[in-house]
This record gives C-alpha cells, sequence and structure tokens, in this order.
C-alpha cells in the first residue's frame, strides 16, 4: 500500500508528463492542491484515530498494575528491539533480567501513574480546548498529593520522552504544547502551565480557590515525600544512609523542589506571592495591594525580600492612572 507521500509524487509527476515540460496551469494547480487537501484529511483522520487509541490503551493499562506491566514491555520490545531489527532472543534475555523489577510495587505504580497522566496528555492534545480534561487534570493533580511511593521513574520525566509515546509516535505531539506540563510529577508545573491560565481567562472567581489547593497539595506532597524518603533510609548503616541521602541531595529539576528546605526558604513563599499578585490582577485590586503591602513588610529580610518590593512597586506603578474595575487602590 502506498504511503500518502508517495501519492502525492506519483500524482504530481503524472501532472507534470501530461504537460510536457510546461509550467502548471492554474487548473492543475488547483487540482494538485485539492489531492493535497484530501491527503491533508486522511492523514489528519488517522492521526486522530492513532491518538485516540494510544489514550484509550494507556487508560486501561493505568487502572491495572499487570496491565501496565504488560504494555510496558510491549513498548520495550517495539522500540528498543523490533525497530532495531535485534533478535527476539535479546529480547527474551532481557525481559528475563526484569523480573523483580516488573514485581516492584514502586515500579508499577510509577508506571500507573505515567500512564495515567499520558492518558490525559492525548486528551488535551486533541481537544481545543483544556476544558475537556479540566476536572480529571484537578483529580490528578490532588491524587499526587497523596503518594504512597517515593516518586521515582517514569513520573519524575516528561511523558514525550516515554517509551509509550515512542511506541505510538506521540513524542513529537506530547512535546510541542506550551500550555501542557510533560512531566507528571511536577504539581507547580500543571499549574502554572495549565490550571491558572485556564482560571485566569475563564473563571477568575475561582483563581484563589486554586491557589489555596496548589498550596495545601505541594506542602502535603513535600512533607510525604520526606517521610518517605525517611522510610527509605531506614534499616542503612551509617555509611549507607550517608550516601543514600547525597543521592537524594543531588536530585534536581522537579525533584529539587519537592525537597523540606527548598520548598520551606524558597517555593513556599513564592506560591504564597503568587497567590496574591493574581488576587491583585485578576480578583480585587484593593485587597491583593493590602495583603501584598503586608506580605512585603513582613518578608523584608527574606532572601526574596528585595525581588517581591521590586515586583509590588512594578504592579502599583503600571496601575496608576488605570484605575479599577474591580476596587480602588488602598490609601497610602
Amino acid at each position: 500500500m502506498k504511503s500518502p507521500v508517495h501519492i502525492l509524487i506519483f500524482t504530481s509527476v503524472l501532472v507534470l508528463a501530461s504537460s510536457q515540460g510546461a509550467d502548471l496551469t492554474p487548473e492543475q494547480i488547483a487540482s494538485i492542491k485539492a489531492k493535497i487537501e484530501a491527503i491533508k484529511t486522511n492523514l489528519d483522520g488517522h492521526r486522530s484515530s492513532r491518538n485516540s487509541s494510544a489514550g484509550s490503551a494507556f487508560a486501561a493499562a493505568a487502572v491495572d498494575p499487570r496491565a501496565a506491566a504488560e504494555l510496558y514491555l510491549n513498548c520495550i520490545k517495539a522500540v528498543n528491539f523490533d525497530r532495531e531489527g535485534r533478535p527476539e532472543s535479546d529480547f527474551r534475555a532481557w525481559k528475563d533480567g526484569q523480573t523483580d523489577r516488573l514485581r516492584d510495587p514502586k515500579f508499577l505504580a510509577s508506571l500507573q501513574m505515567q500512564l495515567q497522566y499520558l492518558t490525559l496528555s492525548c486528551q488535551a492534545a486533541e481537544s481545543k480546548e483544556i476544558e475537556a480534561v479540566f476536572a480529571p487534570l484537578m483529580s490528578f493533580v490532588d491524587s499526587l498529593s497523596h503518594l504512597e511511593e517515593t516518586p521515582a521513574g517514569g513520573v519524575t520525566e516528561s511523558v514525550a520522552e516515554s517509551v509509550f509515546a515512542k511506541t505510538y509516535y506521540l513524542d513529537k505531539l506530547l512535546s510541542k504544547s506550551e500550555n501542557w506540563e510533560p512531566i507528571p510529577i511536577n504539581i507547580s508545573g500543571i499549574y502554572e502551565k495549565t490550571i491558572l491560565p485556564y482560571l485566569r481567562e475563564h473563571k477568575p472567581e475561582a483563581l484563589l480557590n486554586a491557589w489555596d489547593k496548589r498550596i495545601e497539595q505541594q506542602t502535603r506532597i513535600v512533607a510525604n515525600v520526606e517521610n518517605l524518603r525517611d522510610e527509605d533510609l531506614r534499616g542503612m548503616s551509617k555509611d549507607e544512609e550517608r550516601r543514600a541521602r547525597d543521592n537524594q541531595g543531588r536530585g534536581g529539576g522537579v525533584m529539587r523542589q519537592l525537597s523540606k528546605e527548598e520548598f520551606t526558604t524558597r517555593t513556599l513563599p513564592k506560591l504564597q506571592w503568587g497567590r496574591l499578585k493574581d488576587q491583585f490582577s485578576h480578583v480585587d485590586q484593593f485587597e491583593g495591594a493590602r495583603a501584598m503591602l503586608a506580605f512585603v513588610e513582613d518578608h523584608l529580610t527574606h532572601e526574596l525580600g528585595e525581588e517581591f518590593y521590586a515586583e509590588f512597586l512594578q504592579l502599583i506603578d503600571d496601575a496608576q492612572g488605570v484605575g479599577s474595575a474591580r476596587m480602588p487602590l488602598p490609601n497610602p
């Protein structure tokens, strides 16, 4: 069966041959464009069907650890063995070495969470409006704050780079959206890229409640991860514990955000400040300014104090002469 590209080339050759070396006529150009548009329609339909099929497979595997493990093995085989032309014996040898890992509840839980977020990612990529996945996305974020295992593996990495996405050729689709966080465990990214922008535009009255939920969830997940990390260290010798803590401390990116020290000293104040800025800009300028002024005064000696002061000054300067349809600025 010829691919769409082959069909297009074949059609173009026929048209050009019939013109005997002459330039394309307007009618011929119109004919080719019509065929190109038809091919695009077919491609879009095929892509949508493939994405839906992938989303269904991810959703089914996300609720069953055995199904998740089976899908993982099938995808590894397809991407790392079949497409590279490696023999079946190589895959069997690799699989034999994965027995303990595939029985590890932590690994399976990570797979299921990754697949759950992949399902949402496919739905979001196919939907023109984020509202279609907003409610399940909020539920997913809340589930993150009740983790029972230390985040590891796929949930700390981009779903676009997962073997699941590569199997279904979704890596480019899932990596191009600026409005979707690719890392499942990154609560902060999910709020910043998707949840808060949606609420600012469509439901500003729900912004402060969302911020309260975010602060509660991120505080809880940091506490949970800290406890889980302590549990992982139990029973270790002093040398083993020291090495393990060093490894934990070297964690960068999203895992660094889950450090209790980093969260307490920097992340939490930034979250509280972000809430106040949204209150000022989208909800109630008067109360927002009053609360921001108090916050800046309380954080004068904080390491981020100068940053908060500068942002507050800029917001007030920008508001001068503009006023607010909601409330007037407070008196000095």
